[in-house]
């Protein structure tokens, strides 16, 4: 018999492997994941660098108000002060802790065209709102108050001078040169920072005494700053109201406005208002 050839089909791999075989199948590509974004250290110290001077512009708001070092933080913020104004970051926050201590508010006096008398003060709740209005108005009343408190009285910057002028003979007999000059220097910036101070106030009162001018048809107003003082916890407990007339004190003249002008206030005026509290 003529040898029958076998044919042999060749084997296919299955596709099931056996147990512990490792399987023939081809693997379908895993989804390979980015690495995370490195900063190169160039880029890293960039922004480490930006982010420290961003942190010590906010913190320098704070620092400088209301009670400023003349050294450290008062010149400094001065010159921050464009930066502060333009990302809105001259926050003073001790303003509101943690002794806030008492408030002030302003109240204005005026005639109107026709002759009838009217009298307000602000920041007012009645009137001001929402919320974030009165705290404008209450802003305002609060850096009236701190400028026109910050006015020298002309007897004081009298005695100043006289002081000034003994101090000044006197090294000038001794012939300290050095120790004169600083003394003048020193008197030159009290009387600048005074000459400011009164500037800022004569300002800042004659623009708030147009608006009110305007806002009642008036011929003639005065703007006076009144403290409300903060009371003792007995006080509350007997029942005293934070609102309470009882806690306001007698007005301070701040000056008046009428159609010769502004003319800041020579002295104080002890009346009180009629009208009621904030």
């Amino acid at each position: 018999m003529a040898n029958r050839k076998r044919k042999t089909k060749s084997k296919e791999p299955s596709s099931r492997s056996e147990p512990g075989q490792p399987s023939l199948e081809p693997s379908a590509p895993s989804a390979t994941t980015d690495p995370p974004l490195q900063w190169k250290p160039v880029a890293r110290t960039i922004a480490t660098v930006l982010i420290l001077i961003y942190l010590f512009v906010v913190v320098i708001g704070p620092l400088s108000n209301p009670i400023a070092s003349k050294y450290f933080s008062g010149p400094v913020a001065r010159k921050l002060a464009p930066l502060h104004r333009i990302l809105f970051l001259g926050h003073g926050y001790r303003f509101f802790g943690p002794d806030p201590g008492p408030t002030h508010r302003l109240v204005f006096r005026g005639v109107r065209n026709d002759g009838s008398k009217f009298e307000g003060f602000f920041p007012n709740r009645q009137n001001q709102q929402p919320r974030l209005l009165y705290h404008r108005w209450f802003m305002l009343s609060e850096t009236l108050f701190v400028e026109h408190a910050n006015q020298v009285n002309p007897d004081f910057l009298k005695n100043r001078q006289r002081a000034y002028e003994q101090q000044a003979a006197r090294l000038a007999s001794e012939n300290r040169t050095n120790q004169l000059r600083q003394l003048k220097s020193d008197r030159d910036l009290e009387l600048r920072y005074h000459q400011r101070a009164s500037e800022r106030i004569d300002l800042l009162a004659n623009s708030v005494a147009k608006v009110l001018l305007e806002r009642h048809d008036a011929s003639s107003i005065e703007l006076f700053s009144q403290e409300r003082s903060i009371p003792f916890p007995e006080e509350v407990l007997d029942g005293l109201k934070l609102n309470s007339d009882q806690l306001l004190l007698p007005l301070n003249k701040i000056g008046e406005l009428n159609a010769d002008g502004y003319r800041a206030a020579k002295s104080t005026d002890p009346s009180s208002p009629e009208e009621g509290s904030n």
